[in-house]
């Protein structure tokens, strides 16, 4: 009766340990998007667009800034020979301006950000059938992002492989 229990125990074992040694023969390999994102030529025309645009912006902000400095100076100087009303009123539309200048500002932002989401996203879909594509060609399993590794075996970086592809099949990213 030991002797059965024994046997039935280490049948267990064995059946366990098997499928782990089985499981863990998939092909597992990891990519660093981010460096792709970075180092493509799709990634790096997103980000030199993106940076021309907010070159432009920040200089058509930069003028707009030294137009309000120079009217709130203008209005300062009057203080003394505008009557009272008539200060506050050029100081109230003064601070409309201004809160229309914050507001122009912070939309150009957001829109900025929204465009280099949806040019990264594209990117990203573009990626997708090139990475299923060369996981078939390879039998690879899975591909996960090196962000969640912790350690891993160097041979099990693709990166600079898929980049290669990345860089033969999409050349530049258009921006909406």
């Amino acid at each position: 009766m030991t002797f059965k229990k024994f046997s039935i125990y280490l049948t267990t074992l064995f059946i366990l340990f098997y499928t782990n040694i089985a499981l863990s023969n998939n092909n597992i390999y990891y990519l660093d998007i981010d460096y792709l994102m970075n180092n493509s030529l799709a990634g790096k025309s997103i980000i030199k667009k993106l940076d021309e645009k907010t070159k432009f912006n920040k200089k058509k902000f930069e003028e707009i800034e030294k137009k309000l400095q120079t009217e709130e100076k203008n209005i300062i100087s009057k203080k003394n020979i505008l009557s009272e009303k008539e200060y506050i009123n050029e100081v109230q539309l003064f601070k409309k301006k201004v809160e229309d200048y914050k507001l122009s500002r912070s939309k150009t932002i957001n829109q900025i950000t929204k465009i280099k989401n949806v040019a990264q996203r594209s990117l990203t879909e573009s990626l997708t059938p090139i990475l299923a594509e060369y996981a078939k060609k390879n039998s690879i399993s899975y591909i996960i992002p090196k962000q969640g590794i912790i350690i891993g075996k160097k041979e099990l970086d693709i990166t600079s492989s898929i980049l290669e592809i990345l860089n033969s099949k999409i050349k530049s990213i258009e921006l909406q």
